[in-house]
């Protein structure tokens, strides 16, 4: 396809040229009364030192003297601008009939060869001759113009071959394109394929988000937290809720379009129109950084092909996604590390139970079993019990020392006079008041020893029983392991859309 296709193209088409270059002068005027309130704008806000106003206001001022400048050697490409004006035409709804090539200008072509994709209509001949001139930009056009206008989209491939890190935006458009069904299912499965190679180990956090378990599972407090138990415990519970979290995510992909396409993908194209022809981009570019020094923006407007994102970011965000279907390839495309954290909650999760387990009493750690508790552990802890309660002896000694002197000033009375017995009697009665008191403490003192250590026995007798309870728990799940992996294994491998 040659340049004088389009030589025999204009020829016959009717001219309409002046009221298309009325249109780009107002066009033109528009943009820089623009500027000129831009301007005023940012002038109004300059704020900080004396020196540092002065600075600004002058980097200002020569960035819009100068971008005075480059506008009078943009308009020697008019016809360049006017291609572009007529793009942004067609995408406000407007026919275009009437356009005029631009000194091999990709877009001229390109534009002859989508005004029609709405309606299911593509000039081949004039979209051959836009990707003779440039490859890329060409065919993102043809894909960004055809997702905004409506038509068919082409196949993926045109515009992601492969998935650059950091992500361009046109290539995150058309990521996002497909991941919301725009493509269809076959180009849902190339785009998943394509971006599984940008997978990686970092998004193990973002993927163990999703196996939060609606009910965290608890070991009983009894058991002192359980130990191993409760770590394998809590694997099998987090492992079945990752395989319920992915496989209601698949399972939901209907492979059928969104509702409405990301707004990404019509900034992308506005963007790859504005960049302009070969010969206008130094000027276009420069102009840009003027209008970031005028704004007051630390770098120039982004481009069609500027990052959007690490690959990986840009998964993490997917997997998190409110849309179900991005959320969906996202998985698809991370499925190794869906597996690999599910692996590793299989590995802890295939703990075995422990047989025995030590837990505290207030007497002491006692070791169970399933079964029973340790003897040995739980005899000395019943013996804290009885060593705890035991009674002191200073009331048995107090009565025995009132007997030793109630004896003494009964041998007083026998020699000095029967006067001394009244003391004596006393000192029989306090001995007789001790005794009998320390007999009913020691009494009690058994009582409580006896039912301490009845309600110890019995604490342990429920603590074993609760610890056979939760390791049949665990033996249960652990039975469904190697179900839940084969059926995440099967569902990131197949997709039912």
């Amino acid at each position: 396809m040659s340049d004088n296709w389009w030589t025999d193209y204009s020829q016959n088409k009717r001219l309409s040229g002046l009221e298309q270059d009325l249109g780009n002068v107002s066009a033109a005027l528009s943009q820089s009364r623009a500027s000129q309130a831009r301007l005023r704008a940012e002038l109004s806000k300059v704020s900080g030192s004396i020196e540092q106003r002065l600075v600004r206001l002058s980097a200002a001022f020569d960035a819009f003297v100068e971008i005075s400048d480059l506008r009078v050697t943009l308009g020697l490409f008019d016809r360049h601008g006017r291609v572009r004006h007529q793009a942004k035409q067609l995408l406000l709804g407007q026919s275009i009939v009437d356009v005029d090539d631009a000194e091999g200008y990709w877009l001229a072509p390109a534009l002859v060869a989508v005004r029609g994709v709405a309606d299911g209509a593509v000039d081949p001949d004039a979209l051959a001759l836009a990707v003779a001139r440039d490859p890329l930009r060409a065919k993102a056009f043809h894909v960004l113009a055809a997702a905004v206008l409506g038509g068919r989209l082409p196949v993926l491939d045109d515009i992601l071959t492969s998935v650059t890190d950091p992500v361009p935006n046109y290539q995150r458009a058309a990521w996002l394109l497909a991941a919301d069904g725009f493509f269809g299912p076959v180009a849902w499965e190339r785009c998943a394929t394509l971006l599984s190679a940008v997978a990686d180990e970092s998004l193990a956090d973002t993927v163990r988000q999703l196996a939060v378990p609606t009910t965290v599972v608890e070991v009983p407090k009894d058991l002192d937290g359980g130990g191993e138990l409760a770590t394998a415990l809590q694997a099998c519970e987090r492992l079945t809720a990752l395989r319920a979290s992915v496989t209601s995510t698949l399972d939901a992909y209907s492979g059928e379009p969104a509702a409405t396409k990301d707004p990404l993908v019509r900034r992308s194209l506005d963007l790859l129109i504005d960049e302009g022809s070969p010969v206008e981009l130094p000027l276009l570019a420069r102009e840009r950084e003027l209008r970031a020094t005028i704004e007051n923006r630390k770098t120039a407007s982004a481009t069609w092909d500027s990052p959007a994102g690490s690959a990986t970011d840009l998964l993490r965000e997917d997997l998190m996604s409110a849309v179900p279907d991005r959320r969906a390839l996202a998985l698809r495309a991370s499925a190794d590390v869906v597996m690999s954290v599910a692996e590793k909650y299989a590995e802890t999760a295939r703990t075995p139970a422990p047989d025995a387990l030590a837990v505290r009493t207030r007497y002491g750690q006692v070791t169970i079993t399933p079964t029973e508790a340790d003897r040995t552990t739980l005899e000395k802890a019943v013996a804290t019990v009885a060593q705890m309660t035991k009674v002191e002896s200073r009331r048995r000694q107090a009565a025995i020392g009132a007997f030793a002197v109630a004896l003494g000033f009964v041998v007083l009375a026998v020699f000095a006079g029967w006067g001394w017995a009244i003391v004596a009697a006393a000192a029989i009665g306090i001995g007789v008041y001790q005794q009998v008191v320390d007999a009913r403490d020691r009494r009690s003192a058994a009582e409580t020893t006896s039912q301490l250590q009845e309600t110890l026995r019995n604490d342990v007798a429920n603590r074993v029983e609760m610890f056979a309870k939760t390791r049949r728990e665990l033996q249960d799940r652990q039975t469904r392991v190697t179900e839940d992996i084969a059926a995440l294994r099967a569902v990131l491998s197949t997709v039912n859309a």
